[in-house]
C-alpha cells in the first residue's frame, strides 16, 4: 500500500473526475503539467474495484455455497440467477478465489459497540471509496452521470438487485428514504446538510426502477463524498409496515404491545438491523441472534447477496459472523492469545497489548496486519467552548487559556509512558502528506512549560485560592468534569495523566470513565452536557470530507458541538458560536455548493487558518501505526488497510471476500 503524497494538482485533477462521474486510478507518478490532457467526460462510467481491469463477471452466475445449492435442490430457494442481478459486481480477491464455509470468529462489548458490526459486515453504501482511497467507485450503484453544475445527479442501480428476504431492490427504497423517513420531521427533525443546496433542501425522484436523481437549487460540491458514506435507502416495503402513515392501526398496537414510548422509537427499533433480525438487508450476512442476546452477535449469508468473485462465485466464502459479548476488553485479548479470534482490529489491538500479543503468535496461531491511520492526531482534547456553565464557558473560551493549558501538558512523557515511545509531540492538524498541511496548526504551542502556563493564566487573572485552585473570571474555582468513554483505555489513561499536570498549575479536574452510550448522550449536540473530553480525531489527508477537528462540523466536533447544532437550526437553537466560527461555517457552506475542486481547496484553507489561529483543539502526538490481529488460516486480509472511518475499514477492503482454509 503507497502511502505516497499525491501533490496537489494530482488530487485536484481526481477530486474534479470523481465529481464529473468519471473513475481514475492513482496508482503512478503525478503526470507533468506539460503532458497532462484535459479530462474527457464519459457519460455514464463505470469504475473497476481494482486498479487492474476487472473482468466481466458471467452472465449467469451458478457457483454459490453448498448450503444454498442444497437449499435450491430442496425447493426452499430459487436459483442462483434469479437470486442475483443482471450485473451483479464483480470483486477481485485480493490474493485468490476463496473456498466456502467456516465462522468468523471477533467480538463486542454489546449494544452500545455496533461500529466493529457496521465495518465488518453492514457498510454497502451507493458508492464507495477504493481500498487505496484515491478515489470513489461504484457499489450499489453501477454509474452515475452529473449535469448543471453540480445541481443534478442521476444514479443507475443495478437491475435485478435484491433484499435478503427476496424483494426487489429498487428506486421505490430511495424515495420511500426520502419522503418518509427524511422528509418526516418526526423521525428526521434535523435533516442532512449533504441534501441541502441553493438554500433549499433537494428532491429526489424515481426515472425509473433502476434509475434515481437527485436535483438541488444549487451545485453541490461534496455530494459524491457524501454518497460514498451514506444509504439513502431503506427497505421500503418492510418500512412501511412500521411507519404510521402506512399502517397507522397496526402500528398503534405494536407500540403498545411493545412499551414503546412513541411510534418513531417502534419504528427505529424495527429498522435497527443488530436488532430486528426481520429487517431485510443487502448486506453479505444477516442478522440471525440479535445484540438484544446479550451473549452473542450472530450473522449468517445471505442468499440474495448481489456480488461475485471474478469466478462468478457468489459471495461472502464465509458463513457466519460470531460476535461474543463479553464484559471487557480483557476477555477479547484473553481470547486472541488462545486462538478465539479469527480476525479483527479493535478494542484490544492497542500499544499496551502488542508486546503480549506479539509473543504469543505462535501459540494462538494468528500473524498482524498493519493499520495505517489518516487521523491527524493520537486524540483531540476538547474543552467544550459552549458548556452550560456559562462561568467555565468564559473561561474555556480564552484563547489564551486553551495555549496555557497546551504547555501544561508534558507531551512527552505521556508518548513514553501510554504510547510505548511512539510518535512525537503534535497539535491536531492535517498530516504533511495531506495538500491541506498548515505548519501552524501542527506544531504551535506544543513546548512543556509549566511556568509559561502559570504566567499566562496569572496574566488573564484567574488568580489561586488558599487551596491552590484558580478561580474563574467570576470567583467561583476552577473545575470541571474529563467525559472519558470507558472503552476507550487510552482516552481514560491519557487524561488521568493530563488532570494531574493541570492541578499542577492550579485548574482542578476530575476524569470520569463513563459507557459509550451515556457519552454520546451527554456530548449531543442538542444536550450539550459535557464539559471537556477527550475524543477520537477526524481525517488529516482528504480533510475536506471530516474536518471535525477544526470547524463546528458535526456532533463530532465536542469542543463547538452546539454551534454545531446553532447552524442546523438555523439559529433556533444551540449556541451562538464566536465570529471566527460562523465564519469557519460560512466558508464550509460555500464548499458544499462550490463544483470547482481549486475553489474548494483555498476555502479549506482559510477554515484551517482561522482553526490555526483560534486554537479551538489540543492534541497530543502524531498517530502511529495501528495493527489487527488475523489468523495464520484467515485469507485475503491485506497485509496494511487504512483506518478512514468514511471508508469503515475493514469494510474497504471487502470482507465478503475473505475466506478460511480448513484445518
Amino acid at each position: 500500500m503507497s502511502t505516497k503524497k499525491l501533490s496537489r494538482r494530482e488530487f485536484l485533477r481526481l477530486s474534479a473526475l470523481a465529481a464529473a462521474g468519471i473513475t481514475v486510478a492513482a496508482c503512478g507518478p503525478s503526470p507533468t503539467e506539460e503532458t497532462t490532457p484535459e479530462p474527457e467526460v464519459e457519460e455514464p462510467t463505470v469504475a473497476p474495484t481494482k486498479e487492474e481491469e476487472v473482468p466481466e463477471a458471467p452472465s449467469v452466475s451458478t457457483k454459490q455455497s453448498p448450503i444454498f445449492q442444497e437449499m435450491v435442490e430442496s425447493g426452499e430457494l430459487p436459483p442462483l440467477a434469479e437470486r442475483m442481478p443482471v450485473d451483479p459486481l464483480v470483486v477481485v480477491p485480493h490474493e485468490k478465489v476463496g473456498t466456502y464455509g467456516q465462522t468468523w470468529r471477533s467480538g463486542s462489548t454489546g449494544r452500545a459497540d455496533g461500529a466493529w458490526q457496521s465495518r465488518t459486515m453492514a457498510w454497502e453504501d451507493l458508492l464507495r471509496w477504493k481500498p487505496d482511497l484515491t478515489e470513489i467507485i461504484p457499489n450499489v450503484a453501477t454509474s452515475w452521470d452529473v449535469a448543471n453544475e453540480g445541481k443534478e445527479w442521476t444514479f443507475y442501480l443495478r437491475k435485478g438487485m435484491k433484499w435478503s428476504d427476496g424483494h426487489p431492490f429498487t428506486a421505490d427504497d430511495f424515495v420511500f428514504w426520502y419522503e418518509d423517513v427524511i422528509l418526516n420531521d418526526d423521525i428526521s427533525p434535523s435533516k442532512p446538510s449533504w441534501m441541502t443546496a441553493g438554500g433549499e433542501m433537494g428532491t429526489l425522484e424515481k426515472i425509473d426502477d433502476a434509475t434515481v436523481k437527485f436535483t438541488f437549487a444549487g451545485s453541490n460540491g461534496l455530494f459524491l463524498f457524501r454518497l460514498a458514506n451514506t444509504q439513502p435507502f431503506v427497505p421500503a416495503h418492510f418500512a412501511s409496515e412500521h411507519h404510521i402513515a402506512h399502517n397507522k392501526e397496526a402500528v398503534e398496537a405494536g407500540v403498545d404491545a411493545e412499551n414503546y414510548d412513541d411510534w418513531v422509537a417502534y419504528y427505529n427499533a424495527k429498522m435497527d438491523y443488530r436488532d430486528s433480525v426481520e429487517r431485510p438487508v443487502i448486506y453479505g450476512w444477516m442478522i440471525t441472534v440479535p445484540v438484544g442476546s446479550a451473549t452473542q452477535i450472530k450473522a449468517e449469508r445471505n442468499p440474495y447477496y448481489w456480488k461475485v468473485d471474478t469466478e462468478g462465485n457468489q459471495l461472502p466464502y464465509i458463513d457466519v459472523l460470531d460476535y461474543p459479548i463479553v464484559e471487557s476488553k480483557d476477555i477479547l485479548l484473553l481470547k486472541a492469545l488462545a486462538g478465539e479470534i479469527d480476525m479483527m482490529a479493535r478494542h484490544f489491538t492497542n500499544d499496551q497489548n502488542k508486546p503480549v500479543l506479539f509473543d504469543g503468535q505462535e501459540k494462538g496461531d494468528y500473524h498482524f496486519f498493519k493499520v495505517v491511520s489518516t487521523g491527524e492526531n493520537s486524540m483531540n482534547l476538547c474543552f467544550n467552548l459552549a458548556v452550560k456553565d456559562e462561568g467555565l464557558r468564559e473561561v474555556f473560551l480564552t484563547k489564551e487559556f486553551r495555549i496555557a493549558m497546551s504547555h501544561a501538558i508534558d507531551r512527552q512523557e505521556i508518548i513514553d509512558t501510554i504510547f510505548v515511545g511512539q510518535g512525537t509531540p503534535r497539535q491536531s492538524g492535517p498530516l504533511e502528506s495531506s495538500i491541506y498541511y498548515n505548519e501552524q496548526l501542527a506544531t504551535q504551542h506544543l513546548d512543556y512549560d509549566p511556568d509559561k502556563a502559570n504566567q499566562m493564566l496569572d496574566d488573564l487573572g484567574l488568580e489561586k485560592g488558599s487551596d491552590g485552585i484558580r478561580r474563574r473570571f467570576d470567583g467561583e474555582p476552577i473545575y470541571f468534569n474529563i467525559d472519558c468513554m470507558v472503552n476507550v483505555a487510552t482516552h481514560g489513561e491519557v487524561m488521568e495523566m493530563v488532570s494531574r499536570m493541570w492541578k499542577e498549575v492550579g485548574i482542578d479536574s476530575a476524569v470520569k470513565s463513563i459507557e459509550r452510550a451515556l457519552f454520546y448522550e451527554r456530548k449531543d449536540p442538542a444536550a450539550n452536557e459535557h464539559e471537556m473530553v477527550p475524543f477520537w480525531v477526524g481525517d488529516g489527508v482528504v480533510v475536506v470530507v471530516d474536518p471535525r477537528s477544526y470547524m463546528p462540523f458535526s456532533a463530532e466536533s465536542p469542543f463547538g458541538s452546539a454551534w454545531v447544532h446553532w447552524d442546523q437550526t438555523d439559529g433556533a437553537e444551540g449556541v451562538d458560536p464566536p465570529e471566527p466560527a460562523k465564519r469557519q461555517l460560512e466558508l464550509y457552506h460555500q464548499i458544499e455548493a462550490e463544483p470547482d475542486p481549486e475553489k474548494q481547496y483555498d476555502l479549506m484553507a482559510e477554515i484551517l487558518q482561522i482553526a490555526a489561529d483560534e486554537f479551538w483543539v489540543l492534541g497530543i502526538s502524531s498517530s502511529t501505526p495501528g495493527y489487527g490481529l488475523v489468523k495464520n488460516n484467515f485469507k485475503n486480509v491485506p497485509e496494511e488497510m487504512y483506518n478512514w472511518w468514511p471508508a469503515r475499514n475493514p469494510a474497504h477492503t471487502n470482507p465478503e471476500q475473505y475466506y478460511i482454509e480448513e484445518a
